[in-house]
């Protein structure tokens, strides 16, 4: 009797998970996608959303589904003793040099995704060390952009007209991109302007870079509080062109015609003096697409500029890209050849890697620092040791774990909603963070080369 009853018992069960198995596959299309996990090799493009819709990082998406490389996870191995302040020795002389001399400049370019878009975190970084070094501007500034507005340090809009590549947008450029990674172009018979208004900073010594092109047509007209010029032929004859505008003003309106095929990079609003610092924002990027920069373009524009410092303050957009994993050593190999691809284009140039900020995510009902965060920084730290490359990790300095979650709860709050991004205020504080710490490795440069007692003497 129990024997039959069991066999009945067993024979049900079967059956229901039998019809339960087929139910699932039947509904499972009609199912919301994002309920299935996917082996990393089945992921494409399309299903990758990194910072905004249409923005990725294709080179960062080919190194993650490489087998070999994302099994591995090797990046809580220090093999030697890093001193991360060391890869600046050549930044702090610098600067020595420009303390002591008060003449001369220093330029940093500051890459970075949205953490630093609109001027956020590096306008602070600048004001620290123009305060104490001199110098005025806000530097090199695309002629077209994904946005029109950089913080209270300038305003900068222009014409709809103008085609505008990146390596974070789709479509590939036809041309070599730009210091600051964009490129504009104009379509044949389009006239294109660019409009500049001063915000904070002033508009300094303004300097329009374009590249090579066989068109000796265009021309250009430009607008101050002065006036307006007349037409003025361009000489696209080099690699790298440039046209200084003499006069100073409030703002600045640039008009290009018949300018097609033509590469147009830039404006710079820089002084000669004191410490120039260029925001570069790559939204969406993991900083990979570096990789590509043209090497004899970014040289010419080396020669320009000399720039003494490259920063990397990239990592949102890994944590995006496979969220949970705790395997970032591909990250940090593929960073390696960035950053030795950098130091052939911007030779003499120091490298500081930044690490990623706290971020928080909800597990259940509560918001806590995303778990793969350590090991993302241990990656960005291997990466900066492999190179000879200075490493702040922003994670620990604004409090490490739970921090996010905490400056979300000052009054007011110091970040976005996504608790990812900064606020104004919070960007305020990182970027006041960073300027601090590099200014205090700054003096104790000074102090164990001796150059405090170098320049008492010299009084």
């Amino acid at each position: 009797m129990n024997s039959e009853r069991n066999k009945n018992y067993f024979f049900t069960s079967f059956l229901t998970l039998l019809l339960s198995a087929g139910a699932f596959c039947a509904f499972k299309a009609f199912l919301p996608e994002s309920l299935f996990a996917k082996p990393i090799n089945d992921y494409k493009d399309e299903d990758i959303v990194i910072e905004s819709e249409g923005d990725n990082d294709n080179l960062m998406l080919i190194a993650m589904v490489e087998p070999a490389k994302a099994e591995i996870d090797n990046t809580a191995v220090i093999e030697v003793e890093y001193a991360p302040f060391d890869g600046l020795s050549r930044f702090f002389q610098k600067l020595f040099t420009l303390e002591k001399t008060k003449k001369g400049s220093v330029r940093i370019a500051y890459f970075g995704d949205s953490m630093i878009e609109g001027d956020l975190i590096v306008q602070d970084v600048r004001k620290g060390y123009q305060k104490k070094f001199g110098g005025q501007g806000i530097g090199f500034i695309p002629l077209s952009s994904q946005f029109s507005y950089l913080g209270g340090s300038i305003k900068f809009e222009y014409s709809p007209e103008w085609d505008t590549y990146s390596n974070f947008i789709a479509k590939k450029s036809p041309t070599s991109l730009g210091v600051s990674g964009f490129v504009s172009l104009t379509n044949p018979g389009a006239s294109v302007w660019t409009h500049y208004k001063s915000g904070y900073l002033p508009i300094v010594s303004p300097t329009i870079f374009y590249g090579y092109s066989s068109n000796k047509d265009a021309k250009m007209t430009i607008t101050t509080s002065n006036g307006t010029t007349a037409p003025i032929q361009l000489k696209p004859n080099g690699i790298l062109n440039k046209y200084s505008v003499a006069s100073y003003s409030n703002e600045l309106k640039i008009q290009f015609d018949n300018a097609d095929s033509i590469p147009f990079y830039g404006v710079n609003f820089s002084g000669s003096s004191g410490v120039n610092i260029d925001d570069f924002s790559l939204r969406g990027n993991a900083g990979l697409s570096l990789g590509s920069l043209n090497v004899a373009l970014m040289n010419a524009f080396q020669r320009e500029f000399d720039y003494d410092l490259i920063v990397l303050q990239f990592g949102m957009n890994v944590l995006k890209i496979r969220p949970g994993t705790t395997k970032y050593d591909w990250f940090a190999d593929k960073m390696v050849n960035v950053v030795n691809h950098l130091k052939k284009c911007f030779p003499g140039a120091d490298i500081l890697v930044i690490s990623q900020s706290d971020k928080a995510v909800k597990y259940g009902m509560e918001m806590k620092s995303d778990t793969t965060l350590t090991a993302l920084i241990r990656a960005q730290e291997k990466y900066a040791r492999n190179t000879g490359s200075a490493f702040i990790d922003l994670y620990q300095m604004m409090g490490g774990e739970g921090s996010m979650v905490k400056w979300a709860s000052e009054t007011p709050p110091l970040i976005q909603a996504d608790f990812a991004h900064f606020n104004a205020r919070g960007a305020k504080k990182i970027g006041n963070l960073i300027f601090e710490k590099l200014d205090q490795e700054y003096e104790n440069f000074k102090i164990k080369n001796n150059l405090h007692e170098e320049k008492d003497e010299n009084k």
